[in-house]
């Protein structure tokens, strides 16, 4: 049994399965070359659901007996006490303990934590160093996660966001040069120049905190061509300065993909270019497909996203991860925003494999699509050819 939290979950309420239906989310980049940088680790607090105590059921109050025996009569110095009214019986709930929790147990919520623990304890069987973080966000902003708020280094998962802050800054034309190297093949250089169209790094801050309403997501420096472009006040001795959370990453998706964020001209734009990334994995050694790649086809073409990985020739094992964040658009047309994080693993392809089937399958938990195989032969086995460079050394 995996013993560390199980699920942190965030809810307006009980949020059964039919409802959300009925409604329904550094450094490192595509190649993460030698020149990748890792730039702070800003920490949070890991909210987690308190457990729902059962009602205990209080039997009917039997009446209290008249006294058999007559008081004496009160001394004439001393005052007789007013006596105590007998409390009214507290009604016996309509409904046992038993049957309460099993009401529960049919809740959306429920379930999905369910399914976060038996993915945590895969992840932790196939690579047990390993870390992960889930979020799956509603489009009511409703989070369920596992680890959702634990502070990650961001790699490229955050450059949709920089295009955003350039297009909100800047508009439409003066992005558009920069956005398929930068989104669709994930070019380090291009992202750079995102940052510096929205104004530079203090003002992709400045967008990320007061227009996306992220407080933990934070850009330190991305010094791709340009080794001054850092926050005014980049401290160089804290070098992970560049973070997210799934959580967060799985909000901007909601609030971008409903249109809160941009313009109409520009949302669609970024849009556009989110969905024209990779839907799937052509090698086990590609990367930017791992989100969708087990998803049904249909589904896969008609959703949008953006991986960030840091790889094993780019950077020590307790720097290596995979984080694919986006939107999963169901075959009704409703919608979830899903960010999944798996990082520090020392097998790196078993670290892609486990994203791609936690997608998967909190995709089919999600659509009620019991007929998908989200498992894949050889899942959970290491192979050396595909990552020989991966292992626990630098």
């Amino acid at each position: 049994m995996y013993e560390r939290v199980i699920c942190s979950v965030f809810t307006r309420g009980a949020v059964p399965v039919a409802a959300v239906l009925a409604i329904a989310v550094l450094v490192g980049a595509a190649g993460c070359d030698t020149s990748s940088e890792v730039v702070l680790d800003v920490s949070t607090v890991e909210l987690e659901a308190a457990p729902t105590v059962a009602p205990t059921p209080v039997p009917t109050a039997v009446p209290t007996q008249p006294p058999q025996t007559t008081p004496p009569t009160p001394s004439p110095t001393v005052e007789a006490t007013t006596p105590v009214a007998t409390p009214e019986p507290t009604p016996t709930p309509d409904r046992s303990a038993e049957e309460f929790l099993e009401s529960l147990a049919g809740e959306f919520h429920f379930l999905l934590a369910e399914e976060f623990e038996y993915l945590a304890e895969v992840a932790e069987e196939w690579n047990p160093d390993g870390e992960i973080s889930i979020a799956v966000v509603l489009p009511d902003e409703t989070l369920h996660g596992y680890l959702a708020t634990e502070s990650r280094i961001s790699a490229s998962a955050v450059k949709p966001l920089w295009a955003a802050a350039a297009l909100d800054a800047a508009g439409l034309e003066a992005v558009r040069p920069q956005a398929y190297n930068a989104l669709i093949l994930s070019d380090n250089f291009a992202g750079g120049r995102l940052i510096d169209v929205a104004g530079g790094v203090d003002a992709v801050n400045n967008w990320t905190r007061n227009v996306a309403r992220l407080r933990y997501t934070r850009l330190e420096a991305w010094r791709f061509q340009d080794p001054n472009r850092v926050a005014s006040d980049f401290r160089p001795e804290n070098p992970l300065g560049n973070r997210t959370s799934m959580d967060e990453l799985a909000l901007f998706f909601v609030r971008l993909y409903k249109g809160e964020l941009l313009g109409p001209d520009e949302n669609a734009a970024l849009q556009q270019w989110l969905l024209d990334t990779s839907h799937t994995l052509n090698s086990p050694r590609d990367l930017d497909g791992v989100l969708l790649d087990r998803l049904p086809p249909q589904v896969a073409e008609s959703s949008l996203h953006k991986a960030g990985w840091l790889r094993p020739n780019c950077c020590p094992a307790e720097y290596r991860q995979m984080i694919d964040a986006g939107v999963i658009v169901l075959p009704d047309d409703s919608w979830f925003a899903l960010a999944i994080m798996s990082a520090r693993g020392e097998f790196f392809d078993l670290t892609n494999q486990w994203v791609a089937l936690a997608a998967c399958r909190v995709y089919a938990f999600v659509a009620e699509d019991r007929e998908l195989v989200c498992e894949r032969e050889g899942d959970g086995v290491h192979d050396p050819e595909i990552w020989p460079e991966a292992g626990t050394g630098p």
